[in-house]
């Protein structure tokens, strides 16, 4: 997972040093900089390219100091959130699927994840951290990744997105955004949901149900509530 999270940051880094190449390109191109800088004072005394390449120097340097510090805030996050216990817009799930009590996989540990994004969905959205305890305290995914055919995050994200779209709907999974971090030595999940604009409901069997987000809790609302829910609820 440390070689997985350096390869993100590699990536996110690259990505960066190629939008810098393409707008230095793209000014290189619009100008003769050597000529335009011969008219300023500084000419007399520095060299057009020293001061070309110490401006490209400096640049990288940002750069990268800028996606370095990212990751770090990333992780910081994370770090806080354990801190600062569940809450409206925040909830911890100790596992995805392995029910350390049974020591099989639950179906129904996974209808529980799935009621809480749709709930953050028709809420203000919210983060959900899977492998953590009530408490806070780092769970870990290693054993609902081994209960996996590919049993790893890559595996995990693949379950969840058929899971999601089977229970949801794929046209929603676009506001949910999952991440691996390691805390403690222990992989967790963080799912970043954001709010949807059109109500959501959760597939069970037949029915559909409509949850929403009350306090630091998952409510279900029934049909006749839900109507004076949405009339209420602005963003819909």
């Amino acid at each position: 997972m440390k070689s997985k999270k350096l390869w993100g940051v590699l990536k996110d880094l690259v990505i960066v040093e190629v939008g810098a190449y393409l707008i230095f390109m793209g000014l290189a191109l619009t100008a003769d900089w050597g000529k335009i800088f011969e008219d300023f004072a500084l000419a007399r005394y520095v060299r057009f390219e020293i001061v070309e390449f110490s401006f490209l120097g400096l640049s990288q340097l940002l750069l990268i100091l800028f996606v370095f510090s990212r990751a770090a805030a990333k992780e910081n996050e994370i770090e806080e959130m354990l801190r600062s216990g569940e809450h409206e817009r925040l909830e911890f799930k100790t596992s995805f699927r392995w029910d350390e009590k049974r020591r099989q996989v639950n179906k129904e540990l996974e209808k529980a994840i799935m009621k809480t994004v749709a709930a953050f969905l028709n809420s203000d959205g919210g983060h959900l951290l899977i492998g953590v305890g009530d408490k806070g305290q780092p769970t870990g995914l290693e054993k609902d990744f081994a209960s996996l055919p590919k049993p790893d995050s890559d595996g995990f994200e693949n379950h969840f997105n058929n899971l999601f779209n089977q229970m949801i709907g794929p046209k929603f999974r676009r506001l949910v955004k999952l991440t691996f971090d390691k805390i403690e030595e222990k992989t967790v999940c963080l799912a970043n949901v954001g709010p949807s604009q059109q109500p959501v409901y959760l597939k069970n069997g037949e029915n559909e149900d409509f949850y929403i987000r009350t306090g630091n809790v998952t409510t279900p609302l029934k049909m006749s509530e839900v109507s004076a829910y949405l009339s209420s609820w602005k963003k819909f």
